[in-house]
């Protein structure tokens, strides 16, 4: 009798372990979590950007973290109330204001970069073709 009450402890050990290591990262989500979503395009715009100084990169590093702080808070609020629309919405609102605050940090030949990151983006979340 104990032997298969240890068996199953084990087979059931097993099971919840290869359940755990199936999940893709980010939660399954297409495109990773959000935090990795944010973390990719600031590392593409820093390495599409050889010229950033110091101050502009530490502007851009709190100009991200404030975003997926703010971004995570708002979007825990939403979930809540089950509130697909606001949260599309809200987003659209953050990502506004981070593009706007970007663009401050920015230099002209600098913000045309960012931007064309952002086309992409947006161009491969529709599923269009990406012009170059």
């Amino acid at each position: 009798m104990k032997t298969i009450q240890i068996t199953l402890v084990f087979l059931l050990l097993g099971i919840a372990i290869l359940s755990a290591s199936a999940q893709p990262p980010g939660g399954g989500r297409p495109g990773g979590s959000p935090e990795e979503m944010i973390e990719r395009e600031k590392q593409t715009l820093y390495s599409q950007l050889d010229d950033l100084s110091e101050d502009q990169k530490l502007l851009l590093d709190g100009i991200y973290e404030e975003f997926a702080e703010t971004l995570h808070e708002r979007m825990a609020e939403l979930r809540q109330n089950n509130d697909r629309e606001g949260r599309r919405e809200q987003m659209e609102a953050l990502r506004k204001e981070k593009d706007e605050l970007i663009a401050d940090v920015l230099n002209a030949d600098q913000l045309e970069v960012y931007q064309s990151i952002n086309r992409t983006r947006q161009e491969r979340k529709r599923g269009s073709p990406v012009n170059p």
